[in-house]
């Protein structure tokens, strides 16, 4: 008979815009597994990868405050936050589940002005991302002078642009962006 593999979730707390983990085991379970931002006695993450752990059951997620107390908060609770603090973070959300289902390293990609950098599958110890993806919902046009721009950031990086458009389903379909010699 099989052994059932035995999930451990580990408690986080959300303060501002970030959720933080203290339990050094699941600072070193989730930091190998490239989530976070790895600090001297924490594991700071951001909303998007907070929801997503969330999801997996890997983290609870608490608020509150020390004098008041903390409250655990579950998966809807926490999107409802995130929403509250910036609607476009749940699209990003959908598009972070989906590459990350795929099996992606997936980190932040803010210094390229792009949403995430994206890493191969199969080796995340890589130090350069490989492609930089820009997401975008149906609703939210993108003007061919600003999607121009995001190209020429990825080129110039030497890393491919790829597009993640998420329609009102919460499908996301990718598309390739990028310069053709001819």
């Amino acid at each position: 008979m099989a052994r059932k593999k035995v999930k451990k979730t580990s408690s986080a707390k959300l303060v501002d815009d970030r959720i933080l983990v203290h339990d050094r085991n699941a600072i070193s379970r989730l930091n190998e597994k490239r989530y976070g931002e790895l600090h001297d006695n924490f594991l700071s993450l951001s909303l998007v990868e907070g929801l997503y752990l969330t999801y997996k059951e890997w983290i609870v997620v608490a608020k509150g405050n020390k004098r008041e107390g903390y409250t655990t908060i579950d998966f809807e609770e926490l999107f409802e936050i995130v929403n509250e603090i910036n609607p476009k973070l749940c699209s990003k959300y959908l598009v972070y589940k989906d590459l990350r289902t795929r099996g992606y390293t997936v980190r932040t990609g803010l210094k390229y002005g792009s949403d995430f950098r994206l890493y191969e599958r199969n080796n995340i110890d890589e130090i350069h991302s490989k492609y930089l993806v820009k997401v975008f919902t149906e609703e939210m046009p993108c003007e061919l002078s600003e999607m121009t721009g995001f190209v020429r950031v990825a080129h110039s990086v030497k890393k491919q642009l790829i597009v993640a458009i998420v329609d009102a389903d919460g499908s996301v379909v990718y598309y390739n962006m990028g310069y053709l010699r001819l």
